[in-house]
């Protein structure tokens, strides 16, 4: 793997995993009060993608465009990633009846694996519109 593509990996994960804590931490609070665990996470993933956006900027996609233009991607991106994140986790806790712990670790592997292509192509990429 070369270089550039093995330091994006590494800050990817990395600020990854901070917006994922984030969005666990938001997700278990808004449980523990009550709240139905898919809107949970619904709330705890939007939480995460603030945070997420300029972490990504700094830690893994340090050559991106302009905001204007990377911001408007990140949004796009993260709505589609919002939708997969309620789908997948629907489907792992209530049609499958997994655990919700079990359902969310699942779902942001596959989220995750989903956001790194999307974001690598399409969203921190340079290229003119």
């Amino acid at each position: 793997m070369n270089t550039l593509l093995s330091r994006q990996l590494q800050g990817f994960v990395a600020a990854g995993g901070l917006a994922t804590q984030l969005h666990w931490l938001v997700m278990a609070a808004l449980i523990g009060v009550g709240l139905d665990p898919v809107l949970a996470t619904a709330s705890g993933s939007v939480s995460g993608a603030v945070l997420n956006y300029s972490l990504q900027r700094r830690l893994a996609f340090r050559n991106a465009g302009p905001h204007r233009v990377t911001l408007f991607r990140y949004i796009s991106a993260c709505l589609g990633a919002w939708v997969c994140n309620l789908g997948f986790f629907f489907l792992l806790s209530n049609l499958l009846a997994l655990p919700v712990t079990l359902s969310q670790i699942v779902t942001t592997a596959l989220v995750a694996a989903l956001n790194y292509i999307v974001y690598q192509r399409l969203v921190f990429h340079e290229q003119t519109l």
